[in-house]
C-alpha cells in the first residue's frame, strides 16, 4: 500500500491487567489469557490502528499476543507499543500529575523487548520519583533510554473550556503552562473520550486561534476488555472514534497526528463523489509501470527538465492547445523526448473529467492580462454585462443636438461667406426689356432627410422589440402587448416614409422644371442685346442674393444653441456574492450629466482651447484638435469619430472582484486577485472534476505560501483529486501531500518512485527523497518533524 485509500478507525488507550498497580481489580479479566476477547471486540468496532497503554507500564508478551492478529482477517493492521505515564508538571500554582500516553515506533523488537526494563526498578515497580509518579525531568529520561520515536497524547478527559478541571487533565497546570504545552509542541495531541466535548474543545480552538496547535483524538481507555469499547459496564458514555488519514504505519500516524487536517471522528478526508483517476499507467523501456494515486493531494517532483510538465500535458491529451497556450513546437519536443526516452504514458484525462487546469505561470497571467472575464473558470461567476445602451442613448441624443446646431451653423457660415457681390447697373440700362429666369427653386433636401430619419429610427425601434419578444423568459400577454405596440410603430413608420417619398417626388419636379429653365435660358442667351443680358443677369442675381439674405436669417434665427440638460444619471454595480467575495459587472463609468456631455468635446481638444464649441468656426474646430491633419471641412466628422471612442470606452462593460466591505469602484491589486482564485478554487463544489497546476508557487511569496496558499489546497484536498507539479517544499511537507511522484533518470534511463509521504520500503523513502531532490526539503523536513526533547529523529528519515 503506497498511498492512502481511507481513514483508519484509531483507539491508542485500552489498559490490560498490568495496570492493576494503579487500576486494580478493574482490569482483572484483561490477561493474556483473554486477549482474543479483546481482539474479537476491536474487529468488531473495525479498530484499524490500536495500543495497549498501561499505567506506568509495559509487557511485552502482551503486547505481541494482541500483534498476532495482524492479519488479513482481521481489521487489526497494527498494533503499537505504548505506556500511560503519570507525570508531575510544575503547575501555574502548584505542581499537577498530568497522564501521558507515550505510543512508541513498532519497527524495533529489541528496544520494546527493553521497555518494562527501563520502567522498572529490580523490585518490578516503576522508578517513580514523585509519590506514583514521575517527575518531568524524569520522565524524559525514560523517553531516551527506551530510544525510540515517540507521539506523546496528554490525557485531556474534561473540556477545554469548563472552569471545573479535571484531575490528570493536560489543563491542570494552569493557563499559562499549558499554552507552552501548546507553543512548544510538548504533545502531538489532546486525548478526550465524551462526544460532547468535542464540540466545545473545537471552540476553544477557534476563539484561541489555535487550529493548527491543539489536536485531538479519542480514546476509549477501556479497563474491562469484556465491555469494549466502553470503559467498564458503568460506563453508558457515547464513545467516538477518531480515524486518522495515514498509512498504517507509526511514522504515518505521527504524520496523522501533527496535522489536525489528517484526524477526524468522521471518516471524510476525500469527497467519494468525485471524479478522480485511480493510477497512472506508463511503459517505461518496456517495462509497464503503475502508479497509484490518491483522491487528494498529489505532487509531482523531480531534476529539472526531467518531464514533469510533460506528464500533465500527456495526461491530459495536450488539451491546453486548444486554448493556444500550448505551441505545437512544444508538443513536437514533449513526444520527441518520450520517444527517446522509451517511455509511453497509457493513462488518459478525459476532458470532462478536468475541472481546471492552470500552466505554469497561467494564474498570475490571468490577472495582469485582465484575463478574469474570459477565463473559463472565473467567468461563471460574474453576472451579466451591463447593457450600455439606455445610458449611452441619453449621452448620444444630447450629442447629436450639439452636432446638429453645429453642422447648421457651419452650413450657414459658409452661405454667408458665398453670398459673393455684383455691380450696380447704370441707369441707361433700365430702359431695356428683358426676361427675369426664376432659376433658384431649391430642392428640399434637408425635410427629406429628416422624415427618412423618423422612418428608419422607428423600424429600429420594432426590430428591438422583436428581439425582446423572442426572450423566453417574457410573459405571453407581454409578448402580445408589445406586438401591439410594435404595429402601431409601424404605422408611424409608414406615415414618414411616405412624407418622405412625397418630398423626393417634389424634389423630383423641382429638377425637371430647373433643367427646363436652364435650357431655355441657354437659348434666350443666344437672341437678345447685351444691355438685355446684363438686366436679366442683374435681375436674377438681385432677386437671388435677396432670397440667400432672407434663407440666412431665418436659418440663423431657428438655428438656436441647444439647451443640454441631464440629471445626473448613476449606472448602478450588479454584484455576485460568492463566498467573501463581490464578483461585479460595472460599466467604466458610473455616472454622467450635463458637465460630462461638454467634458467630451473637452478630453478631445487640445489642452490650451478655452472657447466654447458653440462659438467656434469650422476652421477653429479644425485647429482645436489634436493630431488632425485633414481638411477643415471633415473637421465635424473627426471630433464626433473621437467622441464616439470615448463614449465607447466609457460606457463598455467591465469585470471586477472586490472583497466583502470594501469600496466595489476599487480593484484589487493583481496578486491579491489570485489569492481569491484559490480560494474560489478550494469551495467550488458545483462543477467536478480534477485540478491541475504546474508550480503554483511562482510570483509568490514563501510567507503568503505558508499563512495562506497551502491551506486552499488543504481544503482542495478534501474536495477533489489534485495534481500539482512543485519545486517547492512546502507544497511537499506541510502541505502534508497525500501521495509523491518523484520521476529521476539514471543509467538505465527514466525511473519512478511513489508512495505517501510516509512511505518507505526496502527500495526507496518517500522523505529521503525529498530531502535529497527538492531543494531546501531537508531543512523543511526538521522542521515539520521537530519534537521538544523527545527521541523522534530527522536522522532516521
Amino acid at each position: 500500500m503506497k498511498v492512502v485509500e481511507t481513514g483508519y478507525k484509531l483507539d491508542l488507550h485500552i489498559h490490560s491487567v498490568y495496570s492493576r498497580g494503579k487500576d486494580h481489580g478493574k482490569v482483572s479479566y484483561n490477561t493474556l489469557e483473554n486477549i482474543a476477547t479483546l481482539a474479537e471486540k476491536l474487529n468488531d468496532q473495525k479498530v484499524q490502528l490500536c495500543a495497549l497503554t498501561d499505567h506506568d507500564a509495559f509487557n511485552f508478551d502482551i503486547y505481541k499476543a494482541l500483534k498476532e492478529y495482524e492479519t488479513k482477517d482481521h481489521s487489526i493492521l497494527k498494533v503499537f507499543p505504548g505506556v500511560e505515564f503519570s507525570v508531575e508538571f510544575e503547575g501555574d500554582a502548584e505542581n499537577v500529575v498530568v497522564h501521558v500516553i507515550a505510543v512508541f515506533d513498532d519497527s524495533d523488537e529489541s528496544k520494546i523487548q527493553n521497555i518494562e526494563n527501563v520502567l522498572q526498578g529490580t523490585d518490578r515497580k516503576p522508578i517513580y520519583d514523585r509519590h506514583m509518579a514521575f517527575s518531568e525531568e524524569k520522565f524524559l529520561s525514560i523517553l531516551r533510554n527506551i530510544n525510540l520515536d515517540t507521539i506523546l497524547i496528554a490525557h485531556q478527559k474534561g473540556t477545554l473550556t469548563s472552569k471545573v478541571v479535571k484531575k490528570s487533565d493536560a489543563n491542570t497546570v494552569g493557563e499559562e503552562k499549558f499554552q507552552e504545552f501548546l507553543y512548544t509542541d510538548f504533545f502531538e495531541a489532546y486525548e478526550f473520550k465524551n462526544k460532547k466535548n468535542e464540540i466545545f474543545n473545537k471552540s476553544y480552538v477557534f476563539s484561541k486561534g489555535v487550529e493548527e496547535d491543539l489536536r485531538f483524538v479519542t480514546g476509549s481507555d477501556c479497563h474491562d476488555w469484556r465491555f469494549y469499547p466502553q470503559e467498564d459496564e458503568k460506563d453508558t458514555s457515547e464513545f467516538c472514534y477518531t480515524y486518522v488519514k495515514c498509512l498504517p504505519t507509526f511514522r504515518g500516524l505521527v504524520m496523522a497526528v501533527t496535522d489536525y487536517r489528517r484526524i477526524k471522528t468522521v471518516n471524510s478526508f476525500f469527497n467519494p463523489a468525485e471524479l478522480f483517476l485511480p493510477e497512472i499507467k506508463m511503459v517505461i523501456n518496456g517495462i509497464e509501470k503503475t502508479i497509484p494515486l490518491s483522491r487528494g493531494l498529489n505532487v509531482i517532483i523531480g531534476d529539472n527538465s526531467i518531464g514533469k510538465s510533460l506528464l500533465l500535458h500527456k495526461l491530459t491529451n495536450y488539451i491546453k492547445k486548444k486554448d493556444r497556450l500550448l505551441k505545437t513546437k512544444v508538443i513536437t519536443g514533449y513526444d520527441n523526448y518520450l520517444k527517446e526516452n522509451c517511455v509511453e504514458i497509457v493513462s488518459q484525462i478525459e476532458e470532462n473529467q478536468i475541472f481546471n487546469f492552470d500552466m505554469q505561470g497561467e494564474v498570475r497571467d490571468k490577472f495582469e492580462q485582465e484575463k478574469i472575464n474570459s477565463d473559463d473558470f472565473l467567468k461563471r461567476f460574474y453576472p451579466a454585462p451591463i447593457s450600455s445602451d439606455p445610458y449611452k442613448e441619453i449621452v448620444q441624443r444630447e450629442l447629436n443636438k450639439i452636432y446638429s446646431y453645429l453642422n447648421e451653423k457651419f452650413i450657414l457660415d459658409d452661405l454667408e461667406d458665398n453670398l459673393g457681390s455684383f455691380p450696380i447697373l447704370s441707369s441707361d440700362i433700365e430702359t431695356a426689356e428683358s426676361l427675369t429666369f426664376v432659376g433658384n427653386v431649391n430642392k428640399n433636401n434637408k425635410k427629406f432627410e429628416a422624415f427618412s430619419k423618423v422612418s428608419t429610427d422607428i423600424i429600429t425601434i420594432t426590430e428591438k422589440i422583436k428581439s425582446v419578444q423572442e426572450d423566453n423568459w417574457l410573459d405571453a400577454e407581454d409578448k402580445e402587448e408589445l406586438e401591439r405596440i410594435k404595429n402601431e410603430l409601424l404605422k408611424i413608420s409608414d406615415k414618414y416614409e411616405k412624407k418622405a417619398n412625397g418630398v423626393a417626388a417634389e424634389n423630383t419636379k423641382i429638377g425637371l422644371f430647373h433643367t427646363v429653365i436652364s435650357g431655355f435660358k441657354q437659348r434666350y442667351q443666344t437672341s437678345v442685346s447685351d444691355a438685355q443680358k446684363r438686366l436679366s443677369d442683374y435681375t436674377e442675381s438681385l432677386d437671388h442674393a435677396v432670397d440667400k439674405i432672407v434663407e440666412l436669417r431665418v436659418r440663423r434665427k431657428q438655428n438656436v444653441k441647444p439647451d443640454i440638460n441631464i440629471e445626473k444619471v448613476s449606472i448602478e454595480i450588479q454584484t455576485n456574492q460568492v463566498f467573501e467575495y463581490q464578483f461585479n459587472s460595472r460599466l467604466n463609468i458610473l455616472a454622467f450629466d450635463t458637465e460630462y456631455v461638454l467634458d467630451l468635446f473637452s478630453r478631445n481638444f487640445k489642452t490650451n482651447v478655452r472657447k466654447s464649441v458653440f462659438d467656434m468656426t469650422r476652421q477653429e474646430l479644425c485647429d482645436s484638435i489634436p493630431y488632425y491633419e485633414g481638411a477643415a471641412s471633415g473637421a465635424l466628422d473627426e471630433i464626433k469619430r473621437r467622441i464616439q471612442t470615448s463614449l465607447d470606452d466609457d460606457f463598455s462593460c467591465k469585470f471586477t472582484i472586490t472583497q466583502q466591505g470594501m469600496d466595489r469602484t476599487k480593484e484589487l491589486s493583481s496578486g491579491f486577485n489570485a489569492k481569491i482564485y484559490f480560494d474560489l478554487l478550494s469551495y467550488e463544489n458545483d462543477h467536478k472534476g480534477i485540478y491541475i497546476i504546474d508550480q503554483p508557487e511562482d510570483n509568490i511569496s514563501q510567507k503568503a505560501i505558508h499563512e495562506y496558499l497551502l491551506q486552499r489546497f488543504k481544503v482542495m484536498g478534501e474536495r477533489r483529486q489534485v495534481l500539482i507539479v512543485t519545486h517547492n517544499p512546502q507544497f511537499i511537507v506541510n502541505l502534508d501531500v497525500d501521495n509523491v511522484i518523484f520521476l529521476g533518470k539514471n543509467e538505465k534511463g527514466i525511473i519512478v518512485q511513489s508512495g505517501a509521504l510516509e512511505y518507505k520500503d526496502d527500495e526507496y523513502s518517500m522523505l529521503d527523497i525529498i530531502s535529497t531532490h527538492v531543494e531546501g526539503g531537508l531543512d523543511t523536513l526538521k522542521r515539520r518533524w521537530k519534537r521538544y526533547e523527545k527521541n523522534s529523529k530527522i536522522s532516521d528519515i
